[in-house]
């Protein structure tokens, strides 16, 4: 028997750098780029013309001014504007002890606002559902398979 001759596997050498590296540098950004990924490699300036650019700005309704806070957040948010303590965890500290040792009537004024602001925004809260309340009845009624459905019905 003879032994057949065995053919080579046509397997393409890695592409390499001058010096041997699987890695060069870009001539017109000086990025290290991988040879093999040489050919899809686009540079910094070329990314930025590509870029779609928004021309318009979403505006985001600032809410967080209205939402419901406590007492105890109105007390705090006044108490950091007249705390000395340099840290967060000690003025913390020295809010709470304070708000702790505090009567109800000292207690009082921060209460008051705090109602006030819950008050504002749970009326708002109620005028957002009314309005979308309305605007689902309005596209009931002029909807124009409304009419039909009934007859089937009938």
């Amino acid at each position: 028997m003879a032994y057949q001759s065995r053919t080579r596997k046509r397997v393409n050498a890695l592409r390499r750098a001058p010096d041997g590296s699987a890695f060069q540098t870009c001539g017109s950004c000086g990025v290290s780029i991988a040879i093999a990924l040489a050919d899809m490699h686009e540079c910094e300036s070329k990314r930025d013309v590509k870029k779609p650019k928004v021309e318009f700005q979403i505006e985001v309704e600032q809410r967080f001014q209205n939402e419901p806070r406590s007492e105890f957040r109105f007390f705090m948010e006044s108490f950091v504007k007249n705390c000395d303590a340099k840290s967060y965890i000690e003025i913390d500290r020295k809010g709470f002890e304070t708000w702790k040792n505090m009567s109800s009537e000292e207690r009082l004024p921060y209460v008051v606002q705090a109602k006030l602001v819950n008050n504002a925004y749970y009326e708002k809260l109620l005028k957002e559902s009314e309005d979308q309340m309305s605007s689902c009845v309005d596209e009931e009624v002029n909807s124009a398979e409304v009419g039909k459905i009934d007859k089937i019905l009938q």
